[in-house]
């Protein structure tokens, strides 16, 4: 294969990771709690400065480089904008750092959606039926058809019993892997935020922190870029195709 295609088809196949991340995020503008993620592309070497073979910097034609090659995406942690939503058990976090965690199966979910409500058996879940934790690490439970009522900070009381949100701040932004929408696993143990630190609203729900425009932007600009090199994949097919009729027909 032409250097030249090869460097061409290593940005377009770059270029068409990067599309799926940013529609991934604009079908993600409106899910609570989301967070985008952002493809990062790196360059690299030439093959044979990579293996060893040649060094960089002599001025040859390997240090017009290797193409580009993705690493994982990262995901971009600024808080989202509150929306009132007047639900009692709906609870938005106001600090970009911390996270409710729930329960799905065996392992322990973070996530910045609080979509919450109280099921039939009386226990609290999110829209996909995952278990909201207290502090104390047990699934939260009520009474079901006996009153409760929602204090301040995350806490539920009823009758003689208290409960409280389990409020999770990880050591590191790094330590959380995006395993889809609006959830976070942990690959590390995590910090509870101490009770007088704890930023809960009630009635509030934090929305997509993407932004619709710039992703928009995004997505026409990475767009471009895909189809220019494609377009240079079919030029350099072109001009090698015509090179080798001459040489045939001399």
């Amino acid at each position: 294969m032409p250097y030249g295609v090869y460097l061409s088809a290593s940005g377009a196949n770059a270029q068409s990771h990067r599309l799926q991340v940013l529609s991934n995020n604009l079908a993600n503008t409106q899910t609570p709690g989301y967070k985008p993620q952002q493809t990062i592309l790196q360059a690299r070497f030439a093959e044979l400065i990579e293996e060893g073979d040649v060094q960089p910097g002599l001025g040859g034609a390997d240090d017009i480089g290797g193409g580009v090659t993705i690493q994982h995406a990262q995901t971009q942690f600024d808080q989202g904008p509150l929306k009132w939503t007047g639900n009692e058990t709906d609870f938005a976090i106001n600090d970009a750092d911390s996270f409710f965690v729930v329960q799905r199966g065996d392992e322990r979910m973070m996530t910045r959606a609080g979509e919450f409500v109280f099921d039939s058996r009386g226990r609290m879940i999110n829209p996909a039926g995952d278990q909201v934790l207290g502090s104390d690490g047990r699934a939260i439970q009520i009474e079901p058809g006996v009153p409760y009522h929602v204090a301040p900070e995350g806490r539920i009381q009823q009758g003689g019993n208290r409960f409280e949100i389990m409020l999770a701040k990880p050591k590191s932004l790094g330590d959380l892997s995006h395993v889809g929408g609006n959830l976070f696993k942990p690959l590390a143990d995590f910090d509870l935020v101490p009770g007088d630190q704890r930023k809960v609203v009630a009635g509030e729900v934090e929305q997509s922190s993407v932004n619709p425009t710039m992703a928009m932007v995004e997505l026409i600009e990475t767009s471009r870029a895909y189809e220019a090199n494609v377009r240079m994949i079919q030029n350099q097919d072109s001009v090698m195709g015509t090179l080798i009729s001459r040489v045939l027909q001399s």
